[in-house]
């Protein structure tokens, strides 16, 4: 079942971060998503979604993607080579979720990403800039909004940071 069949994508530098070798992208859709997001919910294992704002917020092969009745919006992006692919994959997914709805029970719970505070709490706090954000802060900002990922952090790779990085992760998994 093809629930969006057109759609037109426009590519922005991200507004926190003029020059940015990063973009974003807004997919607007010939299709309402509304009574979809409670099955992406149901059918993602890690995700974030608000039932009252109609959003789900998950991750596909490092990028972040917010889901809405008639927009869909894509981040970490390198180019509009690259907005054009992700684009054609997160439509493809949810054309696929749509067509095997029967099989998937609906989830109208709300889950909640951890608070940029929280994840701030348990960065380095080096500001090394080695994660593309200009502060350890503005990480833990994308991070809580699905932007970046854990791994984007070289520095939670390192030994003294283990036990950080597994309390995120704990944190993301909810």
């Amino acid at each position: 079942m093809e629930l969006i069949k057109g759609y037109e994508i426009e590519l922005f530098e991200p507004p926190c971060l003029p020059g940015s070798p990063r973009w974003g992208a807004k997919v607007h859709i010939d299709a309402d998503l509304a009574d979809l997001l409670p099955y992406l919910n149901g059918a993602l294992k890690k995700r974030f979604y608000d039932p009252n704002s109609q959003t789900i917020v998950f991750k596909l092969d490092g990028h972040g993607i917010a889901v809405r009745p008639r927009e869909i919006r894509l981040g970490n992006l390198a180019d509009k080579e690259e907005g054009e692919k992700v684009a054609r994959e997160v439509i493809d997914f949810i054309n696929e979720i749509a067509g095997k709805k029967d099989t998937i029970t609906p989830d109208y719970t709300r889950k909640e990403p951890p608070k940029a505070i929280e994840i701030f709490k348990l960065l380095p706090k080096t500001n090394c800039r080695k994660c593309g954000q200009l502060t350890c802060m503005a990480f833990a900002t994308a991070l809580a909004k699905g932007e970046v990922d854990i791994d984007d952090c070289p520095e939670l790779h390192e030994e003294n940071y283990k036990e950080n990085r597994e309390r995120l992760e704990a944190l993301f998994m909810g």
